[in-house]
């Protein structure tokens, strides 16, 4: 038997497209996954998971003969979005072990055919669509055509800005983190522990802990290059000397390195930060605020200038929404601590200096400029153009794949194996007999 034939009579096939098979495993993974991260199910998002594989190897196939490009590092990239998605969702990656059945690696070994196509399909929709645009009138057209009874109502939404400093840890108490690192890892040279053992007893990085230090494969790129420069220069299978990050204090253990592809386990020890240090820094963040105030400087240009959220740093202290992408925020979706900020200030306002904790453990303070408030309203064009203007934008790209979608479908034969889905899917197959 050919590998291909091997492979059918193991898993069973789905659907063909063309010459390329859907596997019933890659049909279950992908419904699965959908599923696990709260995708609504009416009954029919196992046919819906299907046709959206068969679209997505009508995209690749021509991707491939266009020559698109996916790297390795998008693909790990959008792995490691996907783990943390479904351990935010479950509560633990011990928790996608049991649900899967396997480990962590294993799963996003087997996911990185899958999600190397999904992001290559993504790029043939980006080409298909590179030259779409909406003009005023056709937002306004848009705008015009939904009832009003229809328009969505907009909860209160807030524009903000931050400039943030991180406190910083003692000379003492950086030694002392340092001094500690040490004597743990010559524990694990002299063989008195594990270095798995070490990690779940002793690490900081509480994520990375639980799996006894293992971070997994990463690539250049992906962590900060104090991290970078020993993961790709130390050798394999030797603890490496104690080195620092923004983070603390790190040991690594390298345990496999291929190209600019390494799996490496960690341990993490953080200097502690005492009331003092988050004083200085909210002594030195104030003296920033007054020049703002007086003029001297803009914020933006303060917060690209000298903020240390690399974040916010990036996009000149705006806070995005990380699920839409866009500047507003809802109101009831920000931080207890932020809202509690946001709800003094009049539109215009800056806030005093605050001092906060960040997801990750770092203390910090920061200050809060309030740009503009948005009430609770119905929908409207005057105060929602660019929530329109997206919507019928996104419209118009999909009438774009679609006709393009049309076109491709009458030239690949597609075959539905899948019995559940043989009459969901029927138009599939009648497509390139038309």
């Amino acid at each position: 038997m050919s590998f291909t034939e091997a492979q059918v009579r193991l898993e069973g096939i789905a659907a063909v497209v063309g010459d390329e098979l859907i596997l019933e495993s890659q049909l279950l993974q992908q419904y699965a996954y959908l599923k696990q991260i709260g995708t609504p199910d009416d009954g029919g998002l196992y046919c819906q998971t299907l046709e959206g594989l068969i679209i997505q190897k009508l995209l690749v196939v021509r991707a491939k003969i266009d020559s698109l490009k996916v790297t390795d590092e998008q693909v790990e990239r959008e792995l490691d979005r996907r783990i943390q998605i479904l351990v935010s969702q479950l509560g633990s990656p011990e928790a996608i072990v049991e649900i899967y059945g396997k480990p962590l690696p294993l799963l996003k070994q087997e996911l990185r055919n899958e999600v190397r196509n999904q992001i290559l399909a993504e790029e043939m929709r980006q080409k298909i669509t590179a030259d779409v645009r909406v003009t005023p009138k056709e937002v306004r057209d848009f705008y015009i055509s939904i009832p009003k009874d229809s328009l969505p109502f907009i909860p209160a939404e807030v524009e903000l800005s931050q400039i943030v400093f991180w406190a910083k840890p003692s000379l003492i108490e950086r030694e002392a983190a340092k001094e500690k690192l040490e004597q743990i890892r010559h524990e694990i040279i002299a063989g008195k522990m594990e270095f798995a053992t070490a990690a779940r007893t002793f690490s900081q990085d509480v994520g990375s802990a639980r799996q006894g230090g293992d971070l997994g494969e990463f690539v250049k790129g992906q962590m900060v290059p104090e991290f970078e420069r020993v993961a790709f220069s130390i050798p394999i299978g030797e603890v490496s000397p104690v080195f620092e990050s923004p983070y603390g204090f790190h040991i690594l253990l390298v345990e496999k390195r291929v190209g600019n592809k390494v799996r490496a386990r960690h341990i993490l020890i953080q200097p502690s930060v005492t009331e003092a240090d988050v004083k200085e820094a909210g002594r030195r963040l104030e003296v920033l605020r007054g020049q703002i105030l007086r003029d001297s400087i803009s914020f933006t240009r303060a917060a690209i200038e000298f903020s240390e959220d690399i974040p916010t740093k990036q996009t000149g202290g705006r806070l995005i929404d990380q699920e839409t992408g866009a500047y507003r925020l809802p109101l009831d979706k920000l931080d207890p601590d932020l809202y509690f900020i946001v709800d003094e200030l009049k539109e215009g306002e800056i806030s005093q200096v605050q001092s906060f904790t960040a997801r990750d453990g770092r203390k910090g303070v920061r200050i809060v400029w309030l740009q503009r408030r948005y009430p609770p309203h119905r929908a409207t064009l005057e105060m929602d153009y660019e929530r329109f203007a997206e919507a019928a934008l996104q419209l118009k790209k999909q009438e774009a794949i679609e006709r393009w979608l049309l076109r491709a479908r009458r030239n690949v034969t597609v075959e539905i194996r899948d019995p559940r889905c043989a009459e969901a899917l029927a138009e599939w197959e009648q497509a390139a007999e038309r």
